[in-house]
């Protein structure tokens, strides 16, 4: 088998997805939405340790600013 690099990887896999049966095509993406959901709870656990995070009282006054006046 020929080794490829990520961009041929994603080439190929793009070409012949049309002729992935179904039940594969749902693990796939499976596997795919939670390596997305294990990667965004990596990223915040990370903003976390980094202190890159909101206050409650901004977080607060956001939302209020977003609220239509009268």
């Amino acid at each position: 088998m020929e080794v490829m690099n990520t961009v041929e990887k994603r080439d190929f896999i793009h070409s012949h997805l049309h002729q992935v049966k179904e039940p594969f095509i749902d693990d796939i993406y499976a596997k795919m939405v939670a390596l997305f959901n294990e990667a965004m709870i990596e990223e915040s656990e990370e903003d976390i340790k980094n202190g890159n995070v909101t206050s409650h009282q901004s977080l607060k006054q956001e939302v209020l600013n977003w609220r239509p006046t009268k």
